[in-house]
């Protein structure tokens, strides 16, 4: 199924409780709804809508880092970096003898070993569930490995038209996809990940990336949800966000730009949704970064690649002299490390759940117009300057954090920290209406 078949039929699912009149879950979406969501306003309608070009930079890029730049170099004198890639896409180019070399098919195939050995690692180890939920790092490979098929990886001469923009998409992300760095966010946090308020800009310019090529994933969350206001999150939170039919967000790919800085030329979206036959495929798609829906999920993502703290993969059993035979594929499948990620280098987000308890009673302070009759959501948001108390080898704070005589760079740093989506005043109950973190034009203060 076509990226805009996929999206355009799945967004024609019935509305669910919080998502907005007109929205991306109604009946009757014009085409470019979808486009709107990923690009924002003003995206072009058209084939390819806006992001060719964007595209074409990233692929010229892709070609290069999986090898396949200087294999066209090596054996057939072609200089990739001449090829006018900023303006159009480059699937093939005319070797010696005018014979025609498949670029996009050679690139796939510098990862076609990999490709493999995940799609026989993720049959031994599970099927995915359903509604993908439960996800654990080893479901990555899976995940990964349905981004592409066997048909991808056949050589074409292009003398009959396939979808090349199709094609070319889904090299271009299938390459990206195994160059990256896999990181894993826990289930408690994925809602909070996808729904994370607007990042200022002091923080956006702060943004690092721990690698070139980041893939990010986590447990389904609904498109309605990243595109909910406040209101409308809190009823889909109070609703349980069921998954069903409708399409789910199922991580990121990003990119770094050589010193470690965001790379804003496109980001992309994983997304899933069942197809006519009911069957649940997923693409990842371009979406570009900024005040949209689509946008902030992708800042969301670089924030939490750039500041939260991420375990590193665990160290596998030694495999022994069959190293990829199936009997060793699920030796390593049920191991504590194998399902850690560990065979795919995957990076989970450190979360230590907070403890539960009874509700907070509290009491209306002094001066205050008296007790709350209501209480409310406040979105998952990232802070800055929140003060981190130095320690010692041992572990002990060196000196005060608020207190008097807390000094900042001797007793306190300061860092910006991610606070989880959480209820105020959880003994009583919500107000009908609520706008706690209001969604704006404008990045958040």
């Amino acid at each position: 199924m076509s990226v805009r078949n996929l999206l355009d039929t799945a967004f024609a699912q019935p509305a669910a409780p919080g998502a907005r009149d007109g929205g991306l879950t109604v009946t009757a979406l014009g085409s470019g709804a979808w486009k709107e969501f990923l690009l924002g306003p003003g995206a072009g309608p058209g084939r390819s809508g806006s992001w060719d070009e964007q595209l074409a930079v990233l692929w010229k890029r892709v070609v290069a880092e999986c090898g396949e730049a200087q294999r066209l170099a090596d054996e057939h004198d072609i200089d990739w970096e001449l090829l006018p890639h900023e303006s159009k896409l480059v699937l093939a180019v005319s070797g010696p003898g005018n014979v025609v070399v498949d670029v996009a098919s050679a690139a796939l195939a510098t990862q076609r070993e990999q490709w493999e050995l995940e799609r026989r690692f993720a049959r031994v180890h599970r099927c995915l569930p359903s509604d993908l939920s439960g996800l654990v790092p080893a479901d990555v490979g899976a995940l990964r490995s349905g981004l592409l098929d066997e048909y991808d990886f056949r050589t074409s001469t292009y003398a009959v038209k396939p979808d090349l923009m199709l094609r070319w998409l889904r090299a271009l992300t299938g390459i990206a996809a195994y160059l990256a760095a896999a990181h894993m966010v826990p289930a408690p946090l994925a809602l909070d990940v996808v729904t994370t308020a607007p990042l200022d800009e002091p923080t956006r310019d702060a943004l690092r990336l721990p690698a070139p090529w980041s893939l990010i994933t986590h447990d389904a969350v609904p498109l309605r949800a990243a595109q909910a206001d406040d209101d409308e999150l809190g009823a889909l939170v109070e609703a349980g966000v069921c998954v069903g039919p409708e399409p789910v967000i199922l991580g990121g790919l990003l990119a770094a730009q050589p010193d470690g800085r965001l790379d804003t030329t496109s980001g992309f979206l994983l997304i899933s949704s069942l197809d006519a036959a009911g069957k649940r495929c997923w693409v990842l798609q371009p979406a570009a970064y900024g005040e949209h829906a689509g946008g902030r999920v992708l800042y969301g993502y670089a924030a939490q690649l750039a500041f939260a703290r991420w375990t590193p993969p665990p160290a596998l059993p030694d495999p022994g002299p069959r190293p990829t035979s199936r009997s060793t594929l699920g030796r390593i499948a049920t191991s504590e490390a194998g399902q850690a990620g560990g065979f795919h280098g995957v990076r989970v987000l450190d979360f230590t759940p907070p403890p539960e308890g009874p509700p907070e009673q509290r009491t209306a302070p002094g001066g205050s117009r008296g007790p709350l009759a209501l209480g409310t959501w406040r979105r998952a948001h990232w802070k800055p300057g929140v003060r981190i108390g130095i320690r010692d080898s041992d572990g002990r704070l060196v000196g005060p954090v608020y207190k008097d005589g807390a000094v900042e760079g001797v007793t306190f740093t300061r860092e910006r920290r991610f606070f989880p989506r959480a209820r105020i005043r959880p003994d009583l109950p919500l107000a009908t209406t609520t706008a706690v973190y209001k969604l704006s034009n404008s990045a958040a203060p």
